[in-house]
């Protein structure tokens, strides 16, 4: 209550001068391992974020999860580019990687792996199939706050971007919001 009346009190709610705000992007990025965090207002806006960041724009497609909240689609089609879905690992319900490589096409420009209920992709094979086609690779995160894949925090696995979800549903629920991390000054 003594936290809350303090924001409430500064009269600065959100943006870049919300101390609090600027705290929870400092104290997340060192949390998961990377070099920056932002935070924006829903978890669409973060995806948003990160595709625009990644230059996908219109006829570009982005390979990602058939089993996703609508988001991880949206976010493409919002730049008018297409999402490409591949079906999901019967086991993990990640990413099924085998899938990847017969959706790469000339148009391909990124990928969007899903950690569902806290299980991170096999990102290292997503990596190296983005590496080798030069795709950039957007993490999302939404349900993977403190996941490890081999002894790496979701989010900060060899992507390029990762979003995370403070959405109520979420392992780390504050109300809505969403937090995007890279290592990345230049996105």
């Amino acid at each position: 209550k003594d936290a809350v009346m303090e924001v409430l009190d500064s009269g600065i709610l959100s943006g870049p001068y919300a101390t609090q705000v600027k705290g929870l992007e400092k104290e997340f990025s060192s949390f998961i391992g990377t070099k920056y965090c932002i935070s924006t207002n829903s978890g669409t806006t973060a995806l948003h974020t990160a595709v625009a960041a990644a230059g996908i724009g219109p006829g570009d497609e982005v390979i990602t999860s058939a089993f996703t909240f609508l988001a991880s689609a949206l976010a493409v089609i919002h730049h008018n580019a297409v999402p490409i879905f591949v079906d999901i690992d019967s086991r993990t319900f990640t990413m099924n990687v085998s899938e990847i490589k017969d959706k790469i096409t000339e148009r391909t420009k990124g990928i969007i792996p899903v950690h569902i209920h806290g299980l991170p992709a096999e990102m290292d094979e997503i990596n190296k199939i983005a590496s080798e086609h030069d795709l950039t690779v957007i993490e999302d995160s939404a349900q993977a706050h403190g996941a490890e894949y081999h002894n790496k925090k979701a989010g900060n696995l060899g992507s390029d971007m990762a979003i995370f979800s403070l959405q109520a549903s979420k392992n780390m629920p504050c109300g809505e919001g969403r937090l995007l991390v890279t290592n990345s000054e230049e996105l």
